[in-house]
C-alpha cells in the first residue's frame, strides 16, 4: 500500500510489455506454435487446391485425346483391307463433342468397336467401364477415298466409251453403296445404257461391257471338280458381263451356274 492507504491497481491487461502486442482482456491466447501450425496448414491446403484446379483441365483433356486416337486407330485397322484392295485412302472423323461425354465417365474408360459396325461410312466407337455399368457410343464417319473414272462431260445413252470420255477423280466409295466402276480398262469400248452426268461416278449397271453376252449366245463352259477339269459348250440363259454370275444350259440339257470370264468362258466349280 502507498502512503494514502490505497492499494496500487494491477491487472494483467495493464502494464504489458510492448513486444506482447494487443491482447483482449480475459481471452486466453493460444500458444504461438499452435497458431503458426494453423497458419501453415491453411496455406498448404490453399496451395494444393489451387494446383489441383489449375491442373485438372489438362488431366481431363489428355485422356480424352488419347481415347479418341485409340478409337481412330481401331476404325482405321478395320477399314484398311478395303482401302488396300481399292488403292484408296481413309479419312476418319469422330464427333467433336466427344470430350465432354468422356469427362462424365465414372472410371478410366476402355475403347471398343460396337458389334455390327460398318468398316466405312457412318459408324461409331464405344467407351465402357470394366467394372461399372457405364457405356456410351460416339458417332464417327470413315470415308474411303478412291480415284475412279468419272465422265468429263454429260454422256447420252448409246455412247461407246473412249479414254477421252472420262477423267480420274477421288470419290468417297462409302457414299455409293451399290458400287461404281473403278477400272478404266473395263470401260474402254463399253456402251452407256443410260445418261451419265459429268463428274459423277459410273455405276456398273449404267454401262454394257463390249464382252457383254445375251440369252442364246454360245459359250465355253469349264467344269472344275476334285482332281478333274471338263470342258463343254452351252448357251447363255440371261444377259451377263465378264465378272458377273451367269447361268448356262449345256448341250446335254443340264443347267449350270458360274462366272463369265473375258474369253467368253463360264467357270463352274462343282
Amino acid at each position: 500500500m502507498n502512503k494514502g492507504g490505497v492499494r496500487p491497481l494491477f491487472h494483467p491487461c495493464f502494464h504489458l510489455p510492448p513486444a506482447w502486442g494487443a491482447i483482449e482482456c480475459g481471452v486466453p491466447r493460444e500458444p504461438r506454435r499452435l497458431r503458426s501450425m494453423k497458419r501453415s496448414g491453411c496455406a498448404t491446403a490453399a496451395t494444393l487446391l489451387l494446383a489441383a484446379l489449375a491442373q485438372s483441365p489438362a488431366r481431363a483433356a489428355a485422356p480424352a485425346a488419347e481415347l479418341l486416337e485409340r478409337g481412330r486407330q481401331l476404325l482405321e485397322a478395320r477399314a484398311a483391307p478395303a482401302a488396300s484392295t481399292l488403292g484408296g485412302r481413309l479419312d476418319i472423323h469422330i464427333q467433336d463433342q466427344a470430350a465432354e461425354r468422356i469427362a462424365q465417365a465414372p472410371c478410366a474408360p476402355q475403347v471398343f468397336l460396337p458389334a455390327g459396325g460398318r468398316p466405312t461410312g457412318k459408324t461409331s466407337i464405344g467407351l465402357r467401364c470394366a467394372h461399372q455399368p457405364w457405356q456410351i457410343r460416339i458417332p464417327a464417319e470413315v470415308a474411303l477415298l478412291v480415284p475412279v473414272p468419272v465422265p468429263s462431260r454429260p454422256l447420252p445413252a448409246g455412247t461407246v466409251l473412249r479414254e477421252s470420255d472420262w477423267s480420274l477423280a477421288e470419290v468417297n466409295m462409302a457414299a455409293w453403296p451399290r458400287g461404281v466402276a473403278t477400272d478404266p480398262r473395263q470401260l474402254e469400248g463399253s456402251t452407256v445404257t443410260r445418261p451419265l452426268r459429268a463428274g459423277e461416278p459410273i455405276p456398273p449397271s449404267a454401262v454394257q461391257s463390249r464382252a457383254h453376252l445375251g440369252p442364246g449366245d454360245p459359250v465355253q463352259v469349264v467344269l472344275n471338280g476334285p482332281g478333274f477339269v471338263i470342258k463343254a459348250t452351252g448357251r447363255m440363259l440371261h444377259p451377263a458381263s465378264p465378272g458377273q454370275s451367269a447361268r448356262v444350259q449345256l448341250d446335254s440339257g443340264r443347267t449350270v451356274a458360274g462366272v463369265l470370264r473375258e474369253d467368253r468362258e463360264i467357270e463352274v466349280n462343282l
